[in-house]
């Protein structure tokens, strides 16, 4: 299932959301994207899980996954936008 991408704010998305869009590409009808494409979205997914379950109970661990849900946030939105200028 190809994700729409048309005329969304991927800006806007919460990270839940990002999570999902990616997890779709990931999951979805290998004939649907490429092999590069697949394999980013499956790192991506793979590293999302990991940042939403980074301990949040410190500062630091707060810290440490805002940090690291902003990093997927950005590469996730740029592999979005890669794709909807594809369509």
């Amino acid at each position: 299932m190809t994700p729409d991408n048309s005329n969304v704010d991927f800006w806007s998305l919460s990270f839940a959301q990002l999570a999902a869009r990616v997890g779709s590409i990931a999951h979805g009808d290998p004939a649907e994207f490429d092999d590069a494409t697949r394999t980013e979205a499956n790192l991506l997914c793979e590293e999302w899980q990991d940042a939403f379950n980074l301990p949040t109970d410190t500062l630091t661990g707060q810290q440490q996954r805002a940090a690291r849900l902003g990093s997927l946030q950005k590469r996730t939105v740029e592999v979005l936008i890669k794709l909807s200028l594809d369509e």
